[in-house]
């Protein structure tokens, strides 16, 4: 299969496969919410066996469904060898919605892109394997078997993924894995992630009263949002340092190997400082030293803060609760259980033991090794079909559930997918560009059918 051109068979048949990403798109699956989520198990369970797969759909209690999709080798060259794709059916909820262009759940193409909720994360990328098992089945069959494994509870923090890896671990079994997202910079230069950060996104909340009372009485009561504020603030410094003593204790410092690989990634800071609108990140880093940051240290941030009267005009109250939303991005070798032991233990010692803290979603880092043959294999694979530039991340600023599919089935993990730097996920307007996902397409076509040759060395 070395001499196939797959971006030409791509070409051929892309229009069908935007068709199967636009019934997909057209289906919320928003795991906050419940809304979609048997409708997609239904489409994607249908869609597979139309291409002869083996579908099994795993269940555990009170989790979304997970599916379990498996082709087998129809070739003899590979059929020892297995490969894993990771990924979610799951999409974040639409809002706000006035703030978008189209239906979020009617694809919209403008201008070469496709605009709608989930489109860049994580239905093309899920979409684009498929259609490449489709592909390479139309150029002579699949020379190693394939597995996906797709969780419905990704955009909530995949609560329940490692108790799926347990149960279902001997037939998730593979050689080494795709997870779900990648993307291209500014400069059209294609990134692959070799981990993620860990997470621990947790609650903080204080009650003082039983009752809202008059902002009057703030002479001798101390309203819940002054004293979650001062707790808050007591988190982290201005220069982005976490304060919480033991924080930084399980951090294991970057390997010079590691080092090496983030100061050879283009970083053009001022673009992402226009692209967001602000004037400057955090200590004046910039370039090497802002991607530094962003990759290799930990951080705190509040994401939300909710207490009293926000609305038009004036009402004089004094807040009986408060709550906060707060995510602290780890690094290897830190804990989201650790974290949060080390948070309570700092609040009681600041004074704030009556603030209570929930953990609401944690995961561990993880990051496959430099130097594994896999990650070399889909680098050269992935420059010979698309003709880019390759950026190699030692991992990824975000988070997910790597860890336990990495940790418990002991596979190297390489992310790269359909998006580009500005493809909005989460956000309003979510898109993709369509040639990048007939390029994705292509490319994993590609991975597939080279993947046979061994697995992975």
């Amino acid at each position: 299969m070395r001499n196939i051109d797959w971006n030409q068979l791509a070409s051929e048949n892309v229009q069908e496969y935007e068709e199967w990403l636009r019934e997909f798109c057209r289906i919320p699956g928003v795991s906050a919410t419940g809304q979609g989520v048997d409708a997609s198990v239904e489409f994607l369970t249908s869609r597979f066996k139309s291409l002869g797969a083996d579908v099994e759909i795993l269940r555990l209690d009170v989790a979304n469904p997970a599916i379990l999709v498996t082709f087998a080798a129809s070739r003899e060259e590979g059929g020892n060898h297995t490969l894993l794709f990771y990924d979610h059916y799951d999409v974040q909820p639409p809002e706000p919605l006035s703030e978008w262009q189209s239906d979020p759940f009617e694809p919209s193409v403008r201008e070469g892109r496709m605009y709608a909720r989930g489109v860049s994360d994580n239905k093309g990328d899920l979409i684009s394997r498929m259609a490449a098992v489709h592909l390479v089945q139309q150029a002579g069959g699949l020379p190693c078997t394939v597995k996906f494994f797709l969780e419905g509870e990704e955009e909530i923090g995949s609560p329940n993924l490692s108790r799926f890896v347990d149960a279902y671990a001997p037939k998730l079994q593979a050689d080494a894995c795709i997870w779900e997202s990648g993307s291209r910079d500014p400069n059209e230069r294609l990134h692959l992630f070799l981990g993620l950060k860990g997470i621990a996104y947790v609650e903080l909340s204080a009650r003082v009263a039983d009752v809202d009372l008059h902002s009057s009485y703030g002479a001798i009561v101390d309203a819940a949002s002054n004293r979650l504020a001062r707790a808050v603030a007591s988190l982290r410094d201005e220069q982005g340092k976490v304060l919480i003593p033991g924080f930084y204790d399980q951090v294991i410092p970057p390997s010079a190997e590691v080092r090496r690989a983030v100061q050879a990634i283009p970083f053009e800071s001022a673009k992402y400082r226009q692209t967001f609108g602000v004037s400057r990140f955090v200590r004046g880093k910039e370039g090497a030293g802002a991607l530094a940051a962003l990759l290799l240290e930990p951080s705190c941030t509040v994401c939300g803060f909710e207490a009293g009267y926000t609305g038009e005009g004036a009402k004089t109250v004094l807040p009986k609760e408060a709550r906060a939303k707060v995510d602290f991005r780890l690094v290897p070798n830190q804990s989201p259980e650790r974290v949060v032991e080390r948070l309570r233990h700092h609040l009681e010692m600041e004074g704030y033991g009556d603030v209570q803290v929930r953990l609401l979603a944690g995961e561990e880092p993880h990051r496959t090794r430099l130097d594994d043959p896999f990650v070399q294999r889909v680098s050269q694979v992935a420059h010979d079909l698309t003709g880019r530039e390759i950026c190699l991340y030692p991992t990824h600023y975000g988070s997910g559930p790597m860890h336990p599919i990495a940790d418990r089935l002991g596979v190297p993990i390489v992310s790269l997918g359909v998006s580009y730097w500005d493809s909005k996920a989460h956000a309003p307007n979510e898109n993709i560009r369509l040639s990048d996902f007939k390029e994705t397409v292509a490319l994993m076509a590609g991975l597939i059918a080279s993947f046979a040759d061994s697995s992975g060395e």
